[in-house]
């Protein structure tokens, strides 16, 4: 069984999943805002979609983890890297509970999970697709330093990929 590393913020704990999310990944996925990662979907769907979050770390070593806010204890999103065998490669995914929006944690998840990818994974690249409508998604991205790379078609959906800087750029602006 793979361990889960527990990874920290200023704000937020970057930790593995808990029956006590299903809830609130339920409530984010059963709304509109979850259109840009599958959704919306019901109840059962957003379980089973937080059990694949989580068995990522059994298959492939690494998967996205639950955000929990520093302050509450609240769960406030997910984020990190997700590979299932139909993407090109591995990606950083990151999404927020909209009640959360605004507040730079999505930037603040992201910039540890590339550093966690770089520094602890060795990956030489990272990416992240992103749909072309999504365009807080589009923002983030090229806040962290990436840029558009190509179009690509995802299931019938378009999506863009967007490349992250190299390890030792990233590391050097995010010092």
């Amino acid at each position: 069984m793979t361990d889960i590393p527990v990874l920290e913020t200023d704000r937020l704990i970057l930790r593995g999943f808990r029956k006590s999310d299903v809830a609130p990944m339920a409530a984010f996925f059963a709304g509109d805002e979850s259109r840009f990662y599958g959704g919306p979907m019901d109840e059962a769907q957003a379980w089973r979609r937080l059990a694949t979050y989580a068995g990522q770390w059994q298959i492939n070593g690494f998967g996205e983890w639950a955000l929990e806010s520093k302050e509450t204890g609240d769960f406030v999103g997910f984020c990190g890297p997700w590979f299932p065998p139909d993407l090109p490669e591995p990606e950083i995914a990151w999404a927020l509970l909209p009640e959360h929006y605004g507040r730079g944690l999505a930037a603040e998840a992201a910039k540890r999970a590339i550093r966690h990818v770089y520094e602890d994974l060795g990956w030489s690249t990272a990416m992240s697709l992103i749909e072309p409508a999504n365009e807080a998604s589009i923002r983030l991205a090229t806040r962290l330093g990436a840029t558009f790379e190509r179009d690509y078609l995802d299931h019938g959906w378009n999506a863009r990929i967007y490349r992250h800087l190299p390890p030792t750029r990233f590391l050097e602006q995010a010092a």
